[in-house]
C-alpha cells in the first residue's frame, strides 16, 4: 500500500514538474519581453485557481495559485474591450429599479484586481506597441520553450553524461565495406584515423565525409575465454555464464582499414550502430552547452519535419492527449530523473513549435493577425480604403479556435482512454 502511495505521489510531482515547467517558462517569455518593451504586465501568476498569495510590485501583481500546472500573464489591452452596459432601469419616480439587484449578502466577493480597466489609448497597452514588438512578445513564449529544452539537455550532459564516445556495432551487414574489412557485431569503434572519438554523432559525419576514401578504424574487440568456476575468482568485466563457468575479459584493439561506399558527404560502411551505452561521459560545462544545443536543435528540426509531413499529408498525425502524456510521464519518472528531463525537453520543443502554428487562439494565430494588420495598412496606403479587423472580431475568431481545440482535445482524450483497455 505504501509503495502504491509513493508511486502516486511521484507521478503527481512529475506531472506538475513537466507540464508546470513547460507552461511556466512559456509565460516567462511573454512576461520578460513585455517588461523589456514597456508593456504593462497587469499580473504574472504561477499556477491556476483562486489566488493563495498576492504581492504587488510597481504596477504588476504577482500571485501564487493552488494548481501548479503552469501559469499565465495578463497584459494590458490584450483582452477585447467590453461593450458598454445599458443604463439601469428606473422606477415610476425616476429612481433606479433595485428589484433585481441581489442583496450584499448574496453578492459574491470580487477581487478589485480582477476588475482593472485599461484605457484603450494607454501607451503601455499591448495594442499601442509597434507590430514588431507585438510579434516579439507573442513569439517569446515558444522561444523560451525551445531554450528550456537546451537547458535541460545541458543539465543531462553536464550531470549525468551521455553515450557520447565510441560507436557500438550492433550488426555488420554482409557484403558491405565494414563486414568485408573484418568488423563484426559487438565491436567498439574508438578512433578514426588515429583521432579518438569524443562524440559518436561526429564520428558518423566523419565516415560520411570520407566516402570513397580509405579510413583506419581503431576497433576494440572482446574475446571471452571460458574458465571453470573453481579456476579462480571473477574480476570486473568478466562474463559469468552460470554458477560453474565464467569467461575472462580479454580485450584487443585492432586497426582495420575500411573504404566507405558512396561519394564524399554520403559515405557509409554498412553497420547497424548505436552509441555505446556503457561508455557514458560527464561533460565539462562548455562541452555540455555545445552538445545540449546540438541535441535540442536536432529535435527541433526533426519535429518541424514531422509537422511538415503532417501538413502535406505525407504521414498521419500521431497526437498524444493528456492521458497519454501523463502515462508517458509516469513511465519515464519510474526510470529516473534524467529520463524525465529528456521527456520534458522533448515535450517543450513540441509544445513550443505547435504553439507557433497559424491557428486561432494559439500565439501563431495571433501573430497572423499582426501580419494581416500590416497587409491592411499597406493596402489602405495604396488605395485609401479603411480595411481593418476590430479587436472584437479577432477575439471571436480566437474563441471559435478555442472551441475547436477543446473538441479536438476531448476526441484525443477519448481515444487515449480507449487505448488503455
Amino acid at each position: 500500500m505504501l509503495d502504491i502511495l509513493l508511486t502516486v505521489i511521484q507521478t503527481l510531482l512529475s506531472i506538475c514538474f513537466v507540464l508546470g515547467s513547460i507552461a511556466l517558462v512559456h509565460e516567462l517569455g511573454h512576461y520578460a519581453t513585455a517588461k523589456l518593451t514597456g508593456i504593462w504586465v497587469i499580473e504574472f501568476a504561477i499556477g491556476f485557481g483562486n489566488r493563495l498569495i498576492k504581492l504587488k510590485f510597481g504596477d504588476t501583481i504577482y500571485s501564487l495559485r493552488p494548481l501548479p500546472l503552469g501559469g499565465f500573464v495578463r497584459l494590458a489591452g490584450m483582452d477585447a474591450p467590453e461593450e458598454e452596459e445599458p443604463p439601469p432601469a428606473t422606477g415610476s419616480e425616476g429612481a433606479p429599479d433595485n428589484s433585481q439587484i441581489d442583496s450584499p449578502a448574496e453578492e459574491e466577493a470580487v477581487d478589485p484586481d480582477d476588475l482593472i480597466k485599461v484605457d484603450p489609448d494607454d501607451p503601455r497597452g499591448f495594442p499601442s506597441k509597434s507590430r514588431w514588438v507585438r510579434t516579439l512578445v507573442l513569439s517569446a513564449g515558444s522561444i523560451m520553450n525551445l531554450a528550456w529544452a537546451v537547458v535541460l539537455f545541458v543539465i543531462i550532459y553536464g550531470v549525468a553524461g551521455g553515450p557520447l564516445s565510441n560507436i557500438q556495432v550492433l550488426d555488420a551487414m554482409p557484403g558491405q565495406p565494414a563486414s568485408l574489412a573484418g568488423i563484426r557485431a559487438g565491436d567498439l569503434i574508438t578512433a578514426i584515423n588515429g583521432e579518438p572519438i569524443e562524440d559518436w554523432s561526429e564520428a558518423i559525419r566523419t565516415i560520411q565525409k570520407h566516402g570513397g576514401q580509405a579510413i583506419v578504424l581503431d576497433v576494440a574487440r572482446d574475446n571471452p575465454v571460458p574458465k571453470a568456476g573453481f579456476g579462480g575468482g571473477l574480476l570486473q568485466d568478466d562474463y559469468s555464464y552460470d554458477h560453474g563457468t565464467f569467461a575472462i575479459h580479454n580485450r584487443e584493439v585492432l586497426k582495420i582499414t575500411v573504404v566507405p561506399a558512396g561519394a564524399p558527404g554520403s559515405g557509409r560502411i554498412g553497420i547497424g550502430l548505436a552509441p555505446n551505452n556503457y561508455d557514458y561521459r560527464v561533460l565539462p560545462l562548455g562541452r555540455a552547452i555545445k552538445k545540449g544545443w546540438e541535441s535540442a536543435l536536432g529535435i527541433i528540426l526533426q519535429t518541424m519535419a514531422g509537422l511538415a509531413k503532417i501538413i502535406t499529408r505525407e504521414t498521419q498525425a500521431d497526437v498524444a492527449g493528456p492521458v497519454k502524456i501523463m502515462q508517458m510521464i509516469k513511465e519515464q519518472s519510474s526510470k529516473g530523473i534524467f529520463e524525465l528531463l529528456y521527456l520534458t525537453a522533448l515535450l517543450s520543443v513540441n509544445i513550443g513549435l505547435i504553439n507557433l502554428l497559424p491557428l486561432p487562439v494559439l500565439d501563431g494565430g495571433r501573430i497572423v493577425f499582426v501580419l494581416l494588420e500590416t497587409v491592411f495598412a499597406f493596402l489602405n496606403f495604396l488605395t485609401g480604403w479603411q480595411l481593418a479587423i476590430t479587436p472584437k472580431w479577432e477575439e471571436r475568431i480566437h474563441f471559435v479556435g478555442m472551441m475547436f481545440l477543446l473538441v479536438l482535445l476531448l476526441l484525443v482524450t477519448y481515444q487515449d482512454i480507449r487505448n488503455l483497455f
